[in-house]
């Protein structure tokens, strides 16, 4: 592992030069001169950044009803992926809208995964009841929260009841998140020994930036050194396979210490990276920091800068993008998040523990969101399902088209097959559209995005939601009085119905707006 400021750099070697920041600087102004914001933003696909978030599920939460269990596992695949959610956390990071406790007691925690353990074996017994195979996992997710959170005896009693109730291939990605802060714990190696016991082939960790003054703007409880700390701690235990979270937008943030963090990251020798937009929710800190000084966030156009600045240093040294916002180096970035784009219809995605959200035999739905909620339905022999609802064919071509532009992009003969639905003569006229705006190609049946395309995708994605369920979300947030505080808009994770104002909702006590 390279170390900063070390004799290593860059472009070193064999490997390709890294542009300098001035060249990356101008390459993003080169991008955004070209780009027509404001047909875009007429088009619909262009949202600012008080309006933007990414298309996590479809329906949107706020679209979803009361739903039985029988109904969420009825017709689940043969082979799925799993995440399951480890709620607890060190400190509040004021960006991030995941259901989550802060520095909960163990007692509790002990509790939440027992919960857990027994929420893993009445699901594995509902989807043998369906599928003769059980729980056969293509990818395994621990995300949260912080999964690193838990204990060595809890990770290995975690992993000892999966595997008697889940079936693995050779080739099963099995991924644990972690926050670098893990290395202040006084058993952190016993941790990271647990971890890697259990089976874990992928690992992930939030860096979020190498600032430090941004750090602790966003109350990340960890700088610089405890990012090269665990870097070393997984190199001396042979684990190369490292995937690093990365936001722009943030506050403090800025080109240089963006470019510095990148490169930097990258002379680490980290090879996969997830680099997302900040995205506002009424409920989280960091929306009210924006509302307090807004002068402290990059404006909608260095948002952009550093999108593009990314992908030009990035795709310099070797990166390729695949799927949208996720980054590797000569491998397959992350089996689970092209499952879930490409062929989720065949791996269907099943949620275990709290706030997990899950798609099974095209019904999408969400689990509980509170813990207590979640620890008494499982004690009650109940399945913690909170929302759901079953697909017609012509939604699930919405949603198939929705994340498969994300990815590997749109087979309309194949959807025509598998829903039965004309989806190239029902989306015409965005095709159309899109295609005009140069955000897409057409070939034959087979619809990809562009580069430009997969600047704005989950704009682009928005247009295919239909008129049904985009009407039903404007009537619940006109219901919400105060967004900050009702779980519905805290957990929708979908940009439709979101307005340009701060979190993307109107909030009817404290911006003085009645219904």
């Amino acid at each position: 592992m390279r170390q900063p400021n070390g004799s290593s750099s860059p472009g070193a070697g064999d490997a390709p030069a890294v542009p300098g920041f001035a060249e990356a600087v101008e390459y993003a102004d080169q991008q955004i001169e070209a780009i027509a914001l404001d047909e875009l933003r007429a088009a619909g696909v262009y949202r600012t950044p008080l309006e933007y978030y990414l298309v996590g599920t479809y329906p949107p939460l706020k679209y979803l009803h009361d739903i039985g269990e029988d109904e969420v596992f009825r017709g689940v695949t043969a082979s799925q992926n799993l995440y399951l959610h480890i709620p607890f956390c060190e400190q509040y990071c004021t960006f991030c809208h995941f259901y989550k406790e802060i520095n909960a007691e163990q007692s509790w925690v002990d509790r939440y995964v027992t919960a857990l353990l027994d929420d893993i074996s009445a699901v594995a017994q509902r989807v043998s009841a369906q599928s003769p195979l059980g729980l056969n996992a293509s990818s395994i997710y621990f995300g949260g929260g912080t999964p690193s959170y838990l204990r060595a005896p809890q990770i290995t009693r975690l992993f000892d009841h999966l595997w008697k109730n889940v079936r693995t291939r050779p080739d099963t990605e099995i991924t644990f998140e972690l926050h670098p802060g893990v290395v202040r714990q006084p058993d952190y190696e016993d941790r990271l020994d647990a971890i890697a016991a259990g089976g874990v082939n992928r690992w992930v960790f939030g860096i979020q930036s190498m600032d430090p003054d941004v750090l602790v703007k966003l109350n990340r409880g960890h700088g610089r050194d405890e990012v090269y700390r665990l870097l070393g701690l997984l190199e001396q235990r042979g684990i190369d396979n490292l995937n690093v979270d990365l936001i722009f937008g943030l506050p403090l943030q800025n080109l240089r210490n963006w470019y510095d963090t990148l490169t930097e990251l990258m002379a680490a020798g980290i090879e996969k990276f997830n680099i997302f937009p900040l995205m506002f929710k009424r409920s989280d800190p960091i929306t009210r920091q924006y509302m307090r000084n807004p002068e402290l966030f990059p404006d909608a156009t260095d948002r952009l800068r550093m999108h593009y600045m990314a992908e030009f240093v990035l795709s310099s040294a070797g990166f390729a993008r695949g799927p949208v916002f996720y980054y590797a180096k000569g491998r397959v970035h992350s089996q689970q998040q092209q499952n879930k784009f490409d062929s989720i219809e065949e791996d269907n995605l099943v949620a275990l523990g709290v706030s997990g959200f899950g798609y099974i035999g095209g019904t999408q739905y969400y689990n509980l969101c509170d813990n207590r909620q979640y620890v008494e339905a499982i004690a009650e022999g109940r399945a913690p399902v909170w929302r759901g609802h079953t697909l017609p064919n012509e939604e699930r071509a919405r949603r198939a088209v929705m994340f498969g532009i994300r990815s590997g992009g749109v087979d309309f003969d194949a959807l025509g097959r598998h829903y039965e639905v004309d989806a190239k003569a029902l989306f015409s006229a965005e095709i159309a559209r899109l295609e005009q705006l140069g955000l897409v190609t057409v070939d034959g049946a087979r619809m990809t995005l562009t580069d430009l395309g997969c600047t704005f995708v989950d704009g682009i994605g928005y247009l295919f939601a239909s008129d049904e369920v985009t009407s039903h979300v404007a009537e619940a947030n006109e219901l919400i009085l105060s967004p900050s505080q009702d779980p519905v808009d805290r957990y929708d994770y979908s940009p439709i119905g979101r307005l340009d104002l701060p979190g993307g909702i109107a909030d009817h006590y404290r911006d003085g707006v009645r219904a």
